[in-house]
């Protein structure tokens, strides 16, 4: 196939996957309206406070990771300027393939003197870390799911966290990098995470995710009815259409494959124009609480502007 033809497919992939979700979810709020709207709805502004609060925990927690795992680099950054770069760049996720929030987050680090090739290799880690931890927590709460006919998918999914640990051992992740940075004429990585570390690091991001699970229990609480055990459900649901979503890398942040899990899992709960609701304000609530968290924390000091001033450039 042509190889220009090709790209172009790549690039309509995304777009398309998008449509097709957003038309999927669409069709099934229309055809159940009339059930959505004898639906009994319970707004309860506690829960709906209660999510928020959790969703901003989570953005901090995941935030903390990054900083962990920078300082095994020797992290120049201050408190603030780590905050505001991490939140900066996270945005950049929203562009199909994630690779905006990578060049976004290795430009503003080089301008403080981060090499590019650390601030990468921390990214690597870093949406590795998350990924298995999504794995690992997703299948930790499939034995509380109900009788569901993608468990089997979760579990399987579950596989790849002890194949991506073992690729983040040292030994490893530190051959396979500095025989990268070598072929591309960079220098070698001075340090990499001891094994030790990751492991307490997955453990750290799998407390993330019952943050971000409890998060948008709290959600779906704050206007349906949710009983206790059903909190299992959401919360290893919303980690398992994730990992989904975040394996789909045509579309920007999982957009349009994560919905599609997550309608699978809210339909065992929820009538199918509920979940499809559901669904529709779980996007907008977390967009929502990127936007607003980048934005407080880049106008909490009007010394912000001066990341972007000119610094020493590290190497690579």
């Amino acid at each position: 196939m042509n190889p220009k033809l090709l790209s172009r497919l790549r690039k309509l992939a995304g777009p398309l996957l998008i449509l097709l979700a957003a038309l999927f979810l669409g069709r099934a709020i229309v055809a159940g309206w009339e059930e959505a709207r004898e639906y009994d709805w319970r707004f309860n502004a506690f829960y709906l406070a209660l999510s928020v609060g959790l969703l901003f925990a989570y953005y901090a927690q995941q935030w903390g990771g990054w900083r962990l795992i920078m300082q095994n680099f020797g992290d120049p950054l201050s408190q603030g300027e780590s905050g505001r770069i991490w939140f900066a760049s996270i945005l950049g996720r929203y562009v199909p393939g994630n690779v905006a929030m990578v060049a976004g987050r290795i430009a503003l680090c080089r301008r403080r003197g981060i090499p590019g090739r650390v601030t990468f290799a921390s990214m690597v880690y870093e949406n590795a870390l998350i990924l298995i931890s999504a794995l690992l927590f997703a299948a930790a709460t499939v034995p509380f799911w109900p009788e569901f006919e993608y468990k089997g998918y979760a579990l399987a999914l579950a596989a790849l966290a002890p194949v991506g640990l073992a690729l983040l051992h040292p030994a490893i992740f530190g051959r396979a990098a500095n025989l990268g940075l070598r072929k591309l004429g960079r220098e070698p990585l001075e340090a990499t995470l001891p094994f030790g570390r990751v492991l307490l690091l997955t453990l750290y991001y799998t407390g993330g995710w019952a943050l971000l699970g409890l998060a948008f229990a709290a959600l779906a609480a704050s206007v349906a009815p949710v009983g206790l055990s059903e909190i299992a459900l959401l919360a290893g649901g919303y980690a398992f259409a994730w990992e989904v979503g975040f394996l789909a890398f045509v579309t920007p942040s999982g957009l349009g494959v994560k919905e599609v899990a997550l309608y699978a899992v809210l339909a065992l709960v929820f009538p199918a124009p509920v979940a499809a609701a559901l669904v529709a304000a779980s996007r907008l609530w977390q967009t929502l609480a990127e936007l607003t968290a980048a934005a407080l924390v880049w106008l909490s000091r009007p010394a912000a502007a001066r990341i972007f001033r000119r610094a020493p450039r590290g190497p690579g």
